[in-house]
């Protein structure tokens, strides 16, 4: 059985935490409420954590961050996709009468 969400107004300090079955830390707030501290929420859902919000006690939409990719390059990802071709550093037609 999962433990039930505390309300995000109930509480004094940071807003209460419960961990679920997926270990996501996740809380519960009133759609008003929501609208009324959206910035400070929205600080906390970059940090890492994930709010249910809720519409006259039933959950409507979830806010959590959003999965970032690995910014992770892989050595020779490119290696056969390009060519250079063979006069590719030869000098053009139209500039042979400066080169002289």
């Amino acid at each position: 059985m999962k433990p039930k969400p505390v309300k995000y107004k109930d509480t004094k300090t940071e807003s209460p935490l419960i961990v679920q079955d997926i270990n996501v830390i996740t809380s519960e707030i009133g759609a008003f409420e929501a609208k009324t501290h959206l910035s400070s929420i929205l600080e906390k859902v970059a940090a890492g954590q994930t709010f249910l919000i809720t519409k006259r006690g039933k959950p409507v939409a979830e806010l959590r961050p959003i999965a970032q990719e690995p910014k992770s390059r892989t050595i020779g990802q490119w290696a056969g996709r390009g060519w250079i071709a063979d006069d590719f550093d030869a000098p053009l037609e139209d500039f042979k009468e400066y080169m002289e």
